[in-house]
């Protein structure tokens, strides 16, 4: 049970009546590199934070004390670190808030009443919805082979190691378009927790649209401090080896085209081209040796299943996506599919031998010059092509192969190839607008990453992970929400 939640009124109360005993150097550091994170903390709502929590908290027992105290704690810890006022430990964090007590005012607590270290452990477990085991105890022995195996290295260059399971994707489309769920999804809640505090006040401030939505979606390799050989005990025997992160895998890095111990973080996120900033809406960990088009297909299930206000229109991915049963699940959704594509697919059986094409399935014309989109007829369902000298054809086509003054036509069907054929054709502006706002991934990947130093924190277990890395997402969101008040003013 809760014995006492600090809403946000009471929040900014204490805050204003801790401020009055600050002496003149406490209030400067208030007003100068603790302004911006300060204020950022002022927009993130703890009430709806709570309004999610407290089902989750037993009516009975012994009561939990200064939970959004400990939730501030956590932002206020990421949001000064990416500002390099402290450093990436939250033992560190915790102790430096005993003796500095303008922090701990910052988050709701006066220095004599603050929450310790083991609470925000075990506010850490209230979201975390895997069943109880003792893999993770310190005297569990495991066999010494367990992390001997590592992904087929891919054998070309910036490839992704091949997903271990042949035609999962086919499996996970076929479940998902029979309305079945996907079990084992056990940051469920820490989702819908992101859901609810960050991307919901993101969208009704107007930085997530809820219309003509373009997502993105990509994954990174994260790489974990632990040793993969585990750590022998005296007195075990010697084929039995503690393992301090026994979620974590190998896999391959196709960025550093090497082997990495760890996991893979799959987000979906999108681009505000007015701030000119890149929100994250889902963050998901996985297996390292489990490929991109399976975490897509599950993210995109969590995604519908979470967070039912997120309607995408488009969805951006890179060519590690480029399969059948993605354009498929997309197809059926009605949202149009922007996938780069895979230079290992062939040309396509079922377009017709008559019609010569480009590698993304632009005919070519008899000059072999990728001939340019010309509309669609909707009572055929034919896509048009036409000469890319368009009515210039006869004075600058050097080969006329027809007496028009316009040039060739020719036409083609989506129906054909899916893959090629896209709602927005390939290759034209429109397309390339759209898809280049998938580079938000990228910028949202780094920021996670080296921004805010998950690469650098020593923590172990997908829970622990996949918590920071919640932590992590609020406080982009809050980045952006500043940025937009800032520019409001302005």
């Amino acid at each position: 049970m809760i014995k006492y939640w600090q809403s946000m009124h009471d929040y900014k109360y204490f805050l204003t009546e801790s401020k009055a005993h600050f002496d003149s150097s406490e209030r400067n550091r208030l007003h100068t590199e603790l302004w911006e994170p300060w204020q950022k903390l002022r927009l993130f709502d703890t009430d709806k934070a709570m309004e999610f929590l407290l089902p989750f908290y037993s009516n009975t027992g012994r009561p939990a004390m200064n939970q959004p105290q400990i939730l501030r704690s956590f932002i206020l810890f990421f949001l000064l670190y990416s500002d390099g006022l402290t450093k990436l430990s939250l033992t560190l964090w915790v102790d430096r808030l005993k003796h500095d007590r303008v922090l701990a005012a910052l988050i709701g607590c006066a220095p004599d009443s603050l929450p310790p270290l083991g609470s925000y452990f075990d506010f850490m477990d209230r979201l975390w919805t895997a069943p109880p085991t003792d893999l993770y105890a310190r005297d569990k022995l495991l066999p010494a082979s367990r992390n001997s195996k590592k992904p087929d290295k891919p054998k070309g260059k910036k490839q992704k190691a091949q997903e271990a399971k042949p035609k999962i994707t086919e499996a996970i489309e076929k479940r998902l378009m029979g309305g079945k769920d996907i079990p084992f999804n056990f940051e469920g809640r820490l989702q819908r927790f992101f859901y609810h505090v960050a991307v919901l006040p993101s969208m009704e401030s107007g930085l997530i649209p809820g219309e003509h939505l373009t997502v993105s979606g990509d994954g990174t390799a994260v790489h974990t401090h632990a040793c993969p050989r585990g750590h022998r005990r005296v007195g075990a025997p010697d084929n039995l080896r503690h393992f301090p992160d026994p979620d974590a895998s190998w896999g391959w890095d196709s960025d550093l085209e090497k082997y990495y111990f760890g996991y893979t973080l799959f987000q979906l996120s999108c681009y505000n081209s007015d701030l000119r900033t890149d929100i994250p809406l889902l963050l998901r960990f996985t297996s390292a040796k489990r490929h991109d088009s399976v975490s897509f297909l599950v993210a995109f299930h969590e995604m519908e299943k979470h967070m039912p206000a997120v309607s995408p229109e488009n969805i951006c991915l890179d060519s590690a996506m480029d399969n059948y049963p993605t354009y498929r699940l997309l197809k059926k959704k009605q949202i149009r599919a922007f996938i780069d594509l895979n230079n290992k697919c062939g040309r396509p059986k079922t377009i017709p031998d008559t019609i010569t094409i480009d590698k993304d399935g632009t005919p070519l014309c008899q000059e072999n010059l990728r001939m340019k989109p010309n509309g669609y007829d909707k009572s055929s369902g034919y896509l048009m092509w036409r000469c890319p000298y368009g009515k210039e054809h006869c004075s600058k086509c050097k080969n006329s192969c027809t007496g028009s003054k316009y040039g060739r036509v020719v036409k083609t069907r989506p129906e054909w190839d899916i893959r090629l054929y896209t709602d927005v054709p390939r290759g034209t502006d429109a397309y390339k607008k759209i898809y280049n706002q998938r580079s938000a991934t990228e910028r949202i990947n780094n920021r996670i990453l080296n921004d805010y130093g998950l690469h650098r924190m020593f923590i172990h277990t997908k829970e622990h992970y996949s918590f920071m890395t919640t932590m992590i997402g609020i406080c982009i969101h809050l980045d952006a929400r500043y940025k937009q008040q800032v520019q409001a003013v302005a």
